[in-house]
C-alpha cells in the first residue's frame, strides 16, 4: 500500500476500519442528523454571518471536514472557526472535534443592493458510540440587516 497516493490508502484504512467494527457498532441506531447537529445561521452585522450547531451530547463534529460558502452577493468570504479539542482519531489521524457547540464566523464583503445570501455549510460528525454520520450539506437563506 506504501506506493498508493495518501488519499486512496486512507480511503482503504477507512474501509478495513469499517469491516473491523464491533458487531454493536455497526448496529447503533443513530437519531437523525439534524436532531443532532442542530444548525442554524444569522447576519449579526451586513458583513458578519455566525453560523452556529447545537451539539447533542455523546457527538462530536471534526473541524477539519467543516467549511461554508457563500452566494456572490457576499464577496471575499472568511470562515473562522474557534481552536477545537485535539485528539488522534483512528480514522483521520491528529484532529480538531467541537462537542456542545460550534460558532463559526463569516466575513466579508456584502454587495450593496443584498437584502441576503445562501450559506452553504458542509460538516461531518460521529458518535461516541463509533459510528459517523456521512459528510452532510446544508444551504441556507440568511437575511442581511440594512
Amino acid at each position: 500500500m506504501t506506493g498508493l497516493p495518501p488519499r486512496l490508502r486512507r480511503w482503504l484504512a477507512a474501509l478495513a476500519l469499517l469491516a473491523a467494527l464491533p458487531s454493536h457498532a455497526a448496529d447503533v441506531e443513530l437519531p437523525p442528523v439534524d436532531e443532532v447537529f442542530v444548525l442554524s445561521a444569522q447576519a449579526t452585522a451586513r458583513n458578519r454571518i455566525e453560523a452556529r450547531w447545537k451539539i447533542a451530547d455523546g457527538y462530536y463534529l471534526y473541524r477539519h471536514r467543516t467549511s461554508v460558502k457563500v452566494g456572490a452577493a457576499f464577496a471575499e468570504p472568511r470562515l473562522a472557526l474557534p481552536d477545537g479539542h485535539k485528539h488522534r482519531d483512528e480514522l483521520f489521524g491528529d484532529v480538531e472535534t467541537y462537542r456542545t457547540q460550534l460558532v463559526g464566523v463569516v466575513t466579508g464583503v456584502p454587495a450593496a443592493t443584498a437584502t441576503g445570501v445562501a450559506l452553504t455549510v458542509k460538516y461531518q460528525g460521529c458518535a461516541d458510540a463509533g459510528v459517523c454520520y456521512p459528510p452532510q450539506t446544508r444551504t441556507l437563506s440568511v437575511a442581511l440587516p440594512q
